[in-house]
């Protein structure tokens, strides 16, 4: 038997042996906060993550990251340091991150000249960084390894608007008692109203947050899964999800003692 004869069989077994190996999953904590000017790289990276359901959340100011670390906590930080990207104040929103959020890693994004002395004083041992142009695939692996790092989500997200329950975790909705069956795109679409109750949020707003770009332009689709999502969560009960003319839609408790849509004289359309 020739030496190609002998590794047929074990190319073949190795072959096999692969094909039943099912890929990890690449897990990322919830959210992400991106710190940096616009950029290709963040915005595909946005879009990325949105579509392994995590959310993202875009500061392109120190004041913008600074509010999102009051709503949202979030563990993970990816700061665009290159020096076209950067924003003004970096270091102290990096020690005001580091600083709110105990435990949190960063991924940093520096210039492919970055001086090594920087690279020390910055990447802390639970971080990681890459240097030069920045490829996205290689920005998700880092992040899914750096998730790894950080104690375990033991718990999700519950959100609760008067008797209208989402549980991100168990992925359920109840309102009333009752189970409510959404798609994925409806689910991201309540999560984030839920999220930001009694506010008013406008279409582009929703768009870019459940969209990301992939509908840029096209505000009708936030009218199109607005009307879906109040159809399954305000069947035969009061309206939840109001339209502000002019400014965008918003989510409330039901008031006591109101109609339901469909018998309300003043309903409207999304």
């Amino acid at each position: 038997m020739t030496g190609d004869d002998a590794d047929g069989p074990r190319s073949e077994l190795l072959t096999a042996s692969l094909r039943s190996v099912r890929p990890a999953a690449l897990t990322i904590s919830s959210p992400v906060l991106i710190l940096g000017g616009p950029s290709p790289a963040a915005s595909e990276l946005s879009q990325r993550l949105r579509g392994i359901d995590v959310k993202v959340l875009l500061a392109s100011s120190a004041e913008t990251a600074r509010q999102a670390l009051q709503v949202d906590a979030p563990e993970l930080f990816v700061v665009d340091a290159r020096a076209s990207r950067r924003v003004s104040d970096m270091e102290a929103v990096l020690e005001d991150l580091r600083s709110s959020i105990d435990p949190s890693a960063v991924l940093h994004w520096f210039d492919a000249d970055v001086e090594l002395a920087r690279l020390l004083e910055t990447v802390h041992p639970q971080d990681d960084h890459i240097t030069g142009s920045v490829s996205v695939e290689e920005a998700l692996r880092r992040l899914h390894f750096i998730t790894a790092r950080l104690p375990a989500r033991t718990e999700g997200e519950r959100l609760l608007v008067g008797d209208l329950e989402l549980d991100t975790a168990a992925r359920t909705v109840r309102r009333g008692g009752r189970d409510i069956d959404l798609s994925d795109t409806e689910f991201r679409l309540l999560r984030l109203l839920m999220r930001h109750a009694r506010t008013v949020l406008p279409k582009s707003e929703i768009l870019q947050q459940v969209w990301e770009y992939e509908f840029a332009g096209q505000a009708n689709i936030v009218e199109l899964y607005i009307s879906y999502v109040r159809k399954k969560i305000e069947a035969d009960m009061p309206r939840m999800i109001h339209t502000v003319r002019g400014a965008g839609y918003v989510l409330r408790p039901a008031e006591r003692g109101s109609s339901s849509p469909t018998s309300a004289a003043s309903a409207g359309s999304a």
